[in-house]
């Protein structure tokens, strides 16, 4: 019998709740310039970077029928996505970033999925992927996820023409609902004890703890530059 049911509604309002805490109350504080929007968008590219690995180092280690659902997922992101005309992240986004611009903490982060996604069992190092997009997931997030708050805000602060030309967030909006439903009947198959159950929580809480951190980081970084 599959424990997922019973478990989905706390993972929900866990996700719900991360737009209550204080990283995350912060890093919507920060008053937007165009400054500001080029350090962000300097660490999203080398997240998504960082999403492609993770994703990576679960599928090596996961079931068939998972191995397919990441692929599925992947193809947006390293192939093409006819929404953006292009993949999500490409050689020619990292070449224009700068690395060593990267908050400490926003590395220390993205050190932090790599491990969880080496190093744990192949469940929990997908959820530590996962739970990224469920709080992403219009669909689930009440007020809209993390990139629709986002997108309204650059749209609010900077002018939808200035908003627009960031198209990884204006596509994400969409892309992240259909990402993360990719995964719910893999969740259903495979959360089949209280054991994989309680593991999948501890699993969904500390990678929402590495997700704060990432946007406490990120908050200051853009404090740092007018």
């Amino acid at each position: 019998m599959s424990h997922w049911p019973k478990i989905r509604p706390t993972i929900d309002e866990l996700v719900n709740r991360q737009f209550e805490t204080r990283e995350f109350k912060k890093l919507f504080a920060v008053p937007l310039t165009a400054r500001r929007v080029e350090v962000y968008q300097n660490h999203m590219t080398f997240y998504a970077n960082n999403r492609r690995d993770c994703w990576s180092f679960v599928a090596g280690k996961a079931p068939l029928d998972v191995k397919r659902a990441i692929w599925e997922h992947e193809k947006d992101e390293l192939i093409h996505d006819d929404r953006m005309g292009r993949a999500h992240v490409t050689e020619d986004d990292l070449r224009a970033g700068d690395e060593s611009l990267l908050a400490p903490g926003a590395k220390a982060a993205y050190y932090a999925w790599l491990y969880c996604a080496r190093e744990k069992p192949w469940l929990e190092g997908l959820v530590y992927s996962h739970i990224l997009e469920r709080r992403n997931n219009n669909a689930i997030i009440k007020g809209g996820g993390l990139v629709e708050r986002w997108k309204r805000k650059q749209r609010a602060e900077l002018g939808a023409k200035e908003a627009a030309k960031d198209f990884q967030t204006e596509v994400h909006a969409v892309a992240d609902e259909d990402h993360s439903d990719i995964f719910e009947p893999i969740f259903t198959r495979y959360v089949d004890s209280e054991a994989t159950a309680q593991a999948v929580l501890a699993a969904t809480r500390d990678g929402l703890l590495i997700d704060r951190a990432l946007r406490g980081a990120l908050a200051d970084a853009m404090l740092e530059v007018e």
